[in-house]
């Protein structure tokens, strides 16, 4: 059973094994490349505020060089990964025999529902937690002196192409089209809904689900007329926003929004004698005026010393769901399929 298996998959298997060990081969041959300039530039080694200077000139000099597009290529990668498995490895892998009738060829014989179900699951999402196990951690040793430069790893865009995070994705996408396969027993109809399940995972794990388990800190500070912020207004009604830009580096800024003394968003009116087009004083003046409305900026961030802890949470939810969705499929393979 496990050989038949095999021959099923091996063609997808190899063929995403192959890009893989390109993207490998190729951060191990820039290695050399991203400790040269960290070192040339200063960055290594560098302490206190010098740090800054040292990791924006370090981040200046990788643009240029092979290793910030391998860089781009294996975060792009880990992103499409899952995808590609749920479509191409999944998808096809129950959904082919169900379609053509063969599954009942093999029900025939020795072998049971649940095992030929189990063995489909294990060699299937084995390969998928290796591959994007692999080139994970081969990308988070590799972009070490990235990250820390660029203090930018919590950034959504980043964290779930770094870790554990990418092992759970492409596990949970071979299972999704495992189990779509098995309830439309359809090819091409399974490919289409594993890609829209899967995308939308991914669309929506930034937005809904890693915001509530990070647990976000929440702090609440006057705004400064020095803070970093840019004025947005409507001159026929005088509705004002102000985007505040908080200084956390490092840290995952969930969302900020300034407010008045009452806790309510900020929103104006403004006094249009002194910010509107055609005040006077400029922008000198409205600030004056903004400085008199005892307005606070409200942050919603997540610290970086977080990342491991978030990375472990958001792995156990797509794990937990794996499991489900494989439960799932044992059950319906064993009472529903005829």
């Amino acid at each position: 059973m496990i050989w038949m298996a095999w021959r099923q998959f091996r063609t997808p298997a190899l063929a995403t094994g192959a890009l893989l060990l390109v993207l490998v081969a190729g951060l191990a041959l820039t290695r050399a490349e991203v400790t040269e300039l960290a070192t040339q530039t200063g960055y290594t080694g560098c302490q206190g505020d010098a740090c800054l200077a040292a990791g924006e000139a370090f981040l200046q000099a990788l643009q240029s060089g092979w290793a910030s597009e391998f860089h781009i290529a294996a975060i792009a990668a880990l992103y499409l990964l899952p995808a590609l498995m749920g479509i191409f490895w999944g998808a096809p892998l129950v959904a082919r025999e169900l379609e053509s009738g063969t599954y009942r060829m093999v029900f025939s014989q020795s072998v049971s529902r649940d095992r030929w179900l189990l063995v489909k699951l294990a060699l299937g999402g084995g390969a998928a937690a290796l591959g994007a196990g692999l080139l994970s951690l081969v990308l988070t040793e590799w972009a070490q002196p990235i990250d820390g430069a660029s203090a930018d790893r919590m950034n959504p865009l980043v964290f779930a192409a770094r870790g554990i995070v990418p092992v759970g994705y492409a596990t949970l996408a071979f299972v999704v089209g495992v189990a779509t396969g098995l309830l439309l027993r359809r090819t091409l109809g399974a490919m289409a809904v594993t890609l829209l399940v899967v995308v939308s995972l991914q669309i929506a794990a930034p937005f809904v689900v890693r915001p509530w388990l990070a647990q976000p800190v929440t702090t609440v500070s006057p705004l400064s007329m020095d803070d970093d912020f840019g004025i947005s207004m409507s001159v026929d009604t005088g509705q004002m926003t102000l985007h505040v830009q908080p200084e956390r580096r490092g840290d995952w800024v969930v969302s900020s929004t300034t407010i008045t003394s009452t806790g309510a968003e900020f929103t104006g009116p403004a006094d249009m004698t002194q910010c509107g087009p055609k005040a006077a004083g400029g922008r000198d003046a409205c600030h004056r005026w903004l400085e008199q409305q005892n307005l606070s900026v409200k942050v919603s961030y997540v610290p970086g010393s977080k990342f491991w802890d978030l990375q472990w949470r958001e792995f156990g939810v797509l794990i937990a769901l794996t499991v489900g969705l494989s439960l799932l499929s044992l059950w319906w393979v064993r009472r529903r399929l005829v």
